[in-house]
């Protein structure tokens, strides 16, 4: 009986170090938050100057863009595409590289906007002190 319980509360606790474990040739969580955040602004760059210009291919400067950022990190676009296929099976390890994908951009536009003027209260939002009956 001593043997079945060990032997079952070693099964347990290798299938739950095992179930988040990254398999080998996949790109780690923070490497791919980094690669993504960095494909989100080349798609931003192009669709904010790029598009502006009509003498430029959209998707040729995307995919040159894309190109530039593999390059930045390291890998090529085969890596990146069978790690984002692991983690798109994964939707559990998934979710933590948006959630902080998420972060990061409420972050960058907090600093963003760090210096600008508050806006002012509407005057008509505030509770107003008129005296229900005048003083003697």
């Amino acid at each position: 009986m001593k043997l079945f319980l060990t032997i079952l509360a070693l099964m347990f606790f290798t299938s739950c170090t095992l179930k988040n474990k990254i398999p080998k040739g996949i790109l780690s969580q923070i490497e791919m938050r980094s690669i993504i955040w960095d494909l989100m602004r080349a798609d931003e760059f192009v669709g904010s100057y790029v598009m502006k210009d009509s003498s430029l291919d959209r998707k040729m400067e995307s995919a040159k863009l894309y190109e530039q950022v593999f390059r930045i990190h390291h890998i090529s676009q085969e890596v990146f595409k069978k790690s984002l296929f692991f983690y798109q099976s994964r939707p559990d390890l998934l979710k933590v590289i948006t959630d902080s994908l998420h972060l990061n951009e409420k972050y960058v536009m907090e600093d963003q906007y760090k210096g600008s003027k508050p806006i002012p209260h509407d005057s008509l939002t505030k509770k107003s002190k008129i005296r229900s009956s005048p003083e003697k």
